[in-house]
């Protein structure tokens, strides 16, 4: 029988396959897209003062830091610790580090004790290794407070604390009854950051890095002494009471009882012509007559804009080179920095404490925000 009938039906079946008229193919399956994960968040955290939580929101950047004052209102240390630890753990997750960032908010947080919290979060924002990466990452804060709390109130005494503590990112204040930024009401925006206080922030950054890259096992700082090859200004024995060199006003005399140098920073563009100028005259005036019994100098740079990374690192080549170090330490009685109060004094400090290790005080240095304050309330750098 099978050999009656295979053949007939096999070529009927070859036929067939030839065409596949009489197949029903099924359509090819298409896979389902992959579901999207959603990310996790880490669970809230009491500071006791606070509370602080990650959402997701429906903005830009969709990350929100939300920091929410409590019904106690008690800041401790350990509390404030424990939120900037926090903080720091939030700069670092993924979504934040290699994503579009986040925003942090600050909720019904105002008074003198949540003021003082959001001061401190300023600071720290900007210190040394976390300055960059906080400037990159925090998009923009924003503040909310209830709208029966008379906003306009809130307003000036936020304007006043940015005054002395800008923050740096955008800042917004909002009400309890608009939650979201509102591009249309530029009225929300009530602060842009400070780019010289930022670029004084990136500054501290950079010189540490640079101390940091030139640091032995000892601990000891190794900077290159590098030797200008620049014709320096000659004044002869005719040194003028004062010269301008475009960022600051340096003036030299003597006192009855000893010499001095002042430089009284100006708003005009630093450059590096101004500033070798400058440290020509004061090389000048540390061998003149004037500065033989001693002499004090006073840097009032307050008008002054933010150095760059070269001119700092230059000034600290000058000052160690080691005849002129050995001159000022035998003739510099005292030295006064006067800077702004607020955040610049904060990173001011930071920066000529990165500095001295690049080039030591030759003596006793004062910083200070105001030329008649006692020196007892002034940052001091011993020799």
């Amino acid at each position: 029988c099978l050999n009656r009938w295979s053949k007939p039906v096999f070529a009927a079946m070859a036929d067939c396959f030839s065409c596949f008229s009489c197949f029903n193919f099924l359509p090819r399956k298409v896979a389902d897209p992959p579901k999207a994960v959603p990310q996790k968040l880490p669970l809230p955290l009491n500071v006791g003062f606070a509370w602080l939580k990650l959402n997701q929101t429906d903005e830009n950047p969709r990350l929100e830091l939300r920091i929410t004052a409590t019904d106690d209102g008690y800041v401790t240390e350990e509390g404030l610790n424990a939120m900037l630890e926090f903080m720091d753990f939030v700069l670092e997750l993924p979504q934040v580090a290699c994503g579009e960032g986040f925003q942090l908010t600050f909720d019904q947080m105002l008074g003198t004790s949540y003021l003082e919290v959001i001061k401190r979060v300023i600071c720290w924002s900007l210190e040394h290794g976390r300055s960059t990466k906080w400037i990159q990452r925090c998009k923009r804060w924003k503040i909310i407070v209830a709208a029966s709390a008379y906003p306009q109130v809130s307003r000036f005494l936020l304007q006043g604390v940015f005054q002395f503590f800008p923050p740096p990112c955008t800042t917004y204040l909002l009400t309890d009854e608009h939650l979201n930024v509102d591009d249309l009401k530029p009225d929300m925006k009530i602060f842009e950051p400070v780019q010289d206080t930022l670029q004084l922030a990136r500054l501290d950054e950079d010189l540490y890095q640079e101390v940091t890259a030139h640091t032995d096992s000892e601990g000891q700082v190794h900077m290159q002494n590098g030797q200008s090859v620049r014709k320096a200004h000659n004044w002869g024995s005719s040194l003028p009471e004062k010269i301008n060199v475009g960022f600051a006003l340096v003036s030299q005399g003597y006192d009855g009882k000893e010499g001095y140098l002042k430089i009284q920073g100006l708003e005009g563009d630093l450059s590096m012509d101004g500033l070798n100028e400058m440290m020509d005259f004061m090389d000048a005036f540390t061998l003149s007559s004037n500065a033989q019994e001693g002499f004090s100098i006073t840097y009032d740079v307050r008008m002054m804009r933010s150095p760059s990374m070269q001119m700092v690192t230059t000034v600290a080549e000058w000052g160690a080179a080691p005849v002129r170090q050995k001159r000022w330490e035998r003739l510099n009685h005292s030295c006064k920095i006067i800077i702004t109060a607020g955040l610049r004094f904060t990173l001011a400090k930071g920066v000529l404490t990165t500095f001295f290790l690049m080039c030591p005080p030759v003596t006793r240095t004062y910083l200070m925000w105001d030329p008649d304050q006692p020196l007892e309330t002034a940052a001091l750098f011993e020799p």
